[in-house]
């Protein structure tokens, strides 16, 4: 090992890297309720009281999701020099105002600045910052760590989407979000404040080190044909599937379900992502993670194809939109667990949140863009066949960007 830096801990059942696998995973699960899934629940009663249209409140929405990109550069640059304390607990004090902020807002200008802070919230605090955490404190059991936080965050749909319906019923919008700020005040901001450390060797002082060494390290890996291949297949995956979730409600809506059943049918996702990653993480052992990763990326996109050739709302339809939710169900959370293992498994610790972060900018972007591709089209094309077989192509070709970039990786030195 390099001389000063004390050896790794074993990661066994006391070592407190577990600690803030944990606690991640909470922080995590209330991030992403607050600031991406509770903003659909919001959508009518503002509407219905401020009298602004959804591209309005959904440009909002759309702006954060940019900012949020746009940042994750430079957030992984300071998360690689600076550790994860700071940022961490400044995102989730910064949620804490912007959802005060929120409940206040009257004027349209000032909500889309809110939304921008918000995009600012998201990048410090969503998955890169978390993964940055465990790939620093985890080597061996680095997979574990990981499902454990995306296992957690994965709920997030699960249990915010209810309780913010549920707060916004019983008190109103406004006084919703001030209980969703203390939420976030009382879980969030403690944790990221008091139990986030430094990773557990003993780093040397800055002066002693080569301060070109890890730039190299990040430099070379983005120009690395692996990281080409590796950024290609995260944004097809993630083109297809958000492109999906966003308008399956409206999708089955049109084929004749009630909005009832189309919401429960989206919401399925939700849970059973988390079994996905828990499928993945447990053939780890079984299968090689790239046939595993890929098998599951195919079949995900020829259910979305097969759904489309049933029609209506009848039983034997509903049989396959059954079989659809669970298949695509049990692939969409993998693309976050993808990226966080083989950035690591691919490029090391030493620049990893400065990589990620790059990943994170098309990732986001492609986040952005898919919903309204797919709203795009529909309105063009007068029915959503087009979008999703678009969708199920592009999460089919991720299954070869991926194999691709592991062949790749295979061959840099």
């Amino acid at each position: 090992r390099m001389p000063g830096v004390a050896a790794r801990p074993k990661e066994g059942r006391s070592y407190y890297g577990w600690v803030l696998a944990w606690s991640l995973g909470l922080t995590e699960l209330v991030s992403w309720g607050v600031l991406v899934y509770a903003f659909g629940v919001f959508l009518v009663p503002m509407q219905d009281e401020l009298g602004w249209s959804t591209a309005e409140l959904t440009g909002a929405y759309s702006l954060g999701l940019v900012v949020s990109g746009v940042l994750a550069v430079p957030v992984g640059r300071w998360l690689d020099r600076r550790g994860p304390r700071g940022l961490m607990s400044a995102g989730s004090a910064l949620t804490v105002i912007v959802l005060i902020g929120w409940s206040r807002i009257d004027s349209l200008p000032l909500f889309y600045l809110l939304f921008a802070l918000a995009g600012a919230a998201m990048a410090a605090t969503l998955y890169e910052p978390a993964f940055a955490v465990v790939a620093a404190w985890f080597r061996d059991r680095r997979p574990a760590a990981l499902l454990i936080v995306t296992g957690l965050g994965g709920l997030a749909s699960v249990a915010f989407l209810p309780l913010s319906g549920l707060l916004v019923s019983s008190y109103g919008w406004r006084h919703a979000l001030l209980v969703l700020a203390l939420i976030v005040a009382l879980t969030a901001l403690p944790i990221h404040t008091i139990l986030l450390r430094r990773r557990p060797e003993v780093v040397p002082e800055r002066k002693e080190r080569d301060p070109g060494a890890a730039d190299r390290a990040r430099s070379e890996a983005l120009r690395s044909r692996s990281f080409r291949w590796l950024t290609a297949c995260l944004v097809l995956v993630t083109l297809g599937r958000v492109a999906v979730i966003v308008h399956l409600v409206a999708y089955l809506a049109e084929r004749g379900y009630t909005l009832t059943e189309a919401a429960f049918a989206a919401g399925a996702v939700g849970i059973l992502q988390v079994l996905g990653r828990l499928l993945a993480t447990g053939l780890r052992g079984v299968l090689p993670e790239r046939v595993t990763y890929a098998g599951i990326f195919v079949a995900q996109g020829a259910a979305v194809l097969l759904l489309l050739l049933t029609q209506g709302a009848g039983s034997g339809a509903t049989v396959a939109v059954a079989a659809f939710i669970v298949i695509f169900g049990f692939g969409f959370g993998l693309p976050e667990l993808l990226r966080a293992t083989l950035v690591g498994e691919f490029y090391g610790t030493l620049r990893y949140a400065g990589i990620n972060g790059v990943l994170a900018l098309f990732v986001t972007g492609a986040r952005a863009a898919a919903p309204f591709a797919a709203g795009a089209l529909r309105t063009f094309t007068g029915s959503y066949t087009v979008a999703f077989a678009g969708a199920g192509i592009c999460v089919c070709a991720s299954a070869g960007a991926l194999l691709v970039a592991h062949r790749a990786h295979a061959r840099e030195p």
